[in-house]
């Protein structure tokens, strides 16, 4: 039986897989290497091919994993990346502009807190600063829905 700490570290891990996809495929919703995200996670190539495999065979997939073709985000697996990068981005917002946090302590802080807040929390943080489109860093925030701002493309960092 899994320990609640494993369970945890499962999640986190699901959830840096998924956000690095997310990064790696663009605008465009390009297919990822394995090698790609072995390189983006600092992960042995087959831990890669493990864990695709994992999030393929989900009952609802999180990915569409085809070996030597690559990995691309099943819509399941979009929305909860979206979800977590909209997470991230408010938590660094919060950081920076209500607990005074340097720009450049964010986002660290932010990796360790995005996967725990509640949708209440997010929903609160997002209500205090005034539903932003953008973090400190310039990139856009995915809204609600996970769609992006209208800003987003023009004159953001989201790539960066």
């Amino acid at each position: 039986m899994k320990t609640v700490e494993a369970h945890r570290k499962s999640s986190e891990s699901i959830d840096d897989y998924l956000k690095a996809i997310l990064a790696l495929s663009g605008a465009a919703d390009r297919r990822v290497q394995s090698k790609e995200l072995a390189a983006r996670l600092s992960v042995a190539p087959a831990s890669i091919t493990n864990m695709l495999q994992r999030l393929a065979a989900e009952q609802r997939p999180l990915v569409e994993y085809e070996r030597h073709k690559g990995v691309t985000l099943s819509s399941v697996g979009k929305k909860r990346a979206l979800e977590i990068v909209r997470h991230h981005r408010l938590i660094e917002i919060f950081l920076h502009q209500v607990l005074d946090y340097p720009v450049d302590k964010v986002h660290d802080e932010a990796e360790r807190l995005e996967h725990f807040i509640s949708e209440e929390f997010e929903e609160r943080i997002a209500a205090k600063l005034g539903d932003p489109q953008i973090d400190p860093h310039g990139r856009c925030i995915p809204r609600l829905d996970g769609s992006m701002p209208d800003a987003h493309g023009a004159n953001c960092h989201c790539d960066d």
